[in-house]
């Protein structure tokens, strides 16, 4: 089992998270140049680092300050990914399904990815922190 490696961002209400959510992914980047991943597993990672970060970023950061922080660590042919957000209370595991994504903005998709491909996924709220952790293969 590998160690964790680390990740944290804060974003000022209603600014914008675009450069946290580069920085979180150029940070995955780098964690996957040390470790021997399958490709596939390589773009899973991206993305669902992409959309978790975006999703804590701009909805939890909406109406007030945000601190986050990504934790990532590998264990043979997976990765676990851990995140936290001290944003208001949200349960992606239980948000109800989205029919498609939104016409106008394109997203709304971020949350049926976090489902169909994490693994042993557990959300729990400890303090006044939403806390995720999942595993991809």
């Amino acid at each position: 089992m590998g160690q964790w490696r680390r990740f944290s961002a804060f974003v000022t209400k209603d600014s914008n998270c675009a450069p946290a959510v580069r920085h979180s992914l150029q940070f995955a980047r780098a964690f996957l140049a040390d470790h021997t991943c399958e490709p596939r597993l390589r773009v899973k990672l991206a993305i669902m680092v992409e959309e978790l970060v975006t999703n804590s970023l701009r909805h939890g950061g909406k109406s007030q300050d945000l601190s986050l922080l990504l934790l990532l660590k590998a264990d043979g042919d997976a990765v676990t990914l851990k995140i936290e957000d001290d944003g208001p209370a949200f349960d992606p595991l239980t948000a109800p399904p989205v029919t498609g994504p939104d016409p106008t903005t394109g997203g709304g998709i971020g949350l049926a990815i976090v489902n169909a491909w994490g693994e042993d996924a557990v959300y729990s709220r400890v303090l006044q922190n939403n806390v995720l952790r999942l595993t991809l293969r």
